[in-house]
């Protein structure tokens, strides 16, 4: 893994995320999403909500990085149209790439002086590191997390550790004949939905990614 944050510890299990049982203050997990541009790989699209191992919210964003649109066109450009319908129910906010890092370096300072531990997690963490971090210092000359935090956790790596062995008896596989084991494969599974489609709109792959890590905190 290639990391573009300030300082944190290792890449953690489910094993590892102990909570303190003498702390009233719970572990809080900043699951995040990003949608990248078509050639550039910029992220235009960022999204998070801060979760504890219960699902109750603390904390959320989800934006649109202006900067980016100066460079390249979105990967799922046919989605444009429910980006100007989400922006106008403000689900989502127009922004710039330092912006949106204040706002959530921002929150990840305000719970870690309330004594909380702070996870950063994605479903991809690999991906949404590398080019969150690469994005942040294109556009503001730094990187993104500049906040200390306790830990970063793949939410794949972690669900793949968890998941039940039913999963593969009745799991879709791919045409090579792997098991599928995406975000939107995954949630199908936990929720017993076989129609489920993801968006691939960051704040609602972050709402999916938010179940899925709680059944493996569970």
């Amino acid at each position: 893994y290639r990391f573009y944050f300030a300082k944190c510890n290792a890449l953690l299990s489910r094993n590892q995320l102990k909570e303190n049982k003498m702390s009233n203050k719970s572990n809080l997990y900043f699951v995040t999403d990003i949608e990248t541009t078509m050639r550039h790989r910029i992220a235009f699209d960022v999204a998070w909500s801060v979760i504890d191992k219960h699902g109750n919210i603390h904390a959320k964003g989800s934006y649109i990085v202006n900067d980016a649109f100066q460079y390249d066109v979105p990967f799922f450009k046919e989605k444009l149209g429910f980006y100007f319908t989400d922006t106008y129910k403000h689900l989502i906010t127009p922004k710039q790439m330092s912006e949106i890092k204040d706002i959530f370096n921002a929150q990840v300072d305000n719970f870690k002086v309330l004594g909380h531990k702070v996870y950063f997690c994605a479903y991809n963490v690999a991906f949404d590191t590398k080019y969150l971090g690469e994005s942040s210092e294109k556009f503001t000359g730094s990187k993104f997390l500049q906040i200390p935090i306790d830990g970063i956790i793949d939410i794949w790596y972690n669900w793949g550790m968890y998941v039940p062995l039913v999963y593969f008896a009745t799991a879709a596989k791919t045409e090579k004949g792997n098991y599928k084991t995406s975000a939107e494969a995954a949630y199908k599974f936990e929720g017993q939905n076989g129609d489920f489609i993801e968006a691939h709109i960051a704040w609602q792959d972050v709402e999916i990614e938010s179940v899925i890590l709680q059944r493996t905190l569970a």
